[in-house]
């Protein structure tokens, strides 16, 4: 009776709490000064949430974490190929919600699609355990900083769900629409945007570059930015320790965006790529 009494009363998200269940270490936790853990949630069981293991106690962290929902390539429910980012973007003082259950190897379940409605869903969680005294995120997510990022295919879920008014920013992976439909998203889904969004491609070796380039032109009524890495390819560098160049240039973007770090915004709007010599930068509407 106990254990059906606890099913039913966590039907209501605002009603559940956040439990960890499991959860693993990735390259020691990211380069930040938050050692970051990849987690399972008891009442978010179809996500991994990127976050520092530390949420209380830790003088030096944020009281309140910005938000990403992570959209994955393919449309996949699946965030291991990206998991050294995501955890590396953890480890800066973020709470990185992203779709599909946690694994440990690419094979060890069956993968399926992520449905678009994952990502409000994630959103809608994340404020409930935030306005839950009982939840170990009481408090500490900044729900008025939300961003939501999508990889390849999962960019196209991310355009698909842009319209959401509690989006503060965009992050666009190897991605991008041109004149193709995908995951319920077309170009007009690109009118769905109302906040800064940042596509990062790999070059002329990824399929998504030529698309993303006529997005960039396309969008002509929010902040954009361009950033092409001139050898990544279609697969970034998400392979690499702690998320390479992709990961390094995503936290620069999300420390202006959702931390108002100003020094960043050269940067972007100034193509000053010092550190970052394998990348051109544009930007508009700023």
């Amino acid at each position: 009776m106990q254990r059906f009494l606890i099913a039913l009363i966590c039907v209501i998200p605002s009603l559940c709490f956040a439990k960890t269940a499991n959860y693993k270490v990735i390259d020691q936790g990211g380069s930040g000064p938050f050692s970051a853990i990849a987690a399972t949630e008891t009442s978010l069981d179809n996500y991994v949430v990127y976050r520092p293991k530390q949420l209380v106690g830790t003088k030096e962290l944020p009281t309140k974490l910005p938000i990403i929902i992570f959209a994955n390539g393919g449309c996949m429910d699946t965030s291991f190929p990206f998991e050294r980012m995501l955890s590396d973007i953890a480890s800066h003082g973020y709470l990185v919600i992203a779709l599909g259950k946690m694994q440990n190897s690419l094979d060890d379940r069956p993968l399926n699609k992520a449905s678009n409605d994952m990502i409000p869903h994630a959103i809608d969680w994340i404020t409930a355990q935030s306005n839950n005294p009982l939840s170990e995120f009481y408090q500490r997510a900044h729900l008025e900083k939300i961003a939501i990022a999508g990889q390849s295919c999962g960019g196209a879920q991310l355009l698909a769900t842009a319209a959401d008014k509690r989006i503060s920013s965009y992050l666009m992976f190897n991605s991008g629409i041109g004149d193709m439909t995908m995951a319920s998203a077309d170009v007009g889904s690109l009118q769905n945007l109302h906040a800064p969004v940042i596509y990062l491609v790999g070059g002329p070796t990824d399929i998504a570059t030529e698309n993303a380039k006529l997005d960039y032109q396309r969008i002509n009524h929010a902040p954009i930015v361009f950033a092409n890495h001139k050898t990544a390819g279609h697969s970034g560098t998400f392979e690499q320790p702690f998320g390479g160049t992709f990961s390094k240039l995503a936290i620069k973007w999300l420390d202006w965006q959702l931390k108002n770090k100003q020094s960043n915004a050269a940067l972007f709007l100034q193509g000053d790529t010092a550190g970052f010599v394998s990348w051109d930068i544009k930007a508009k509407q700023f």
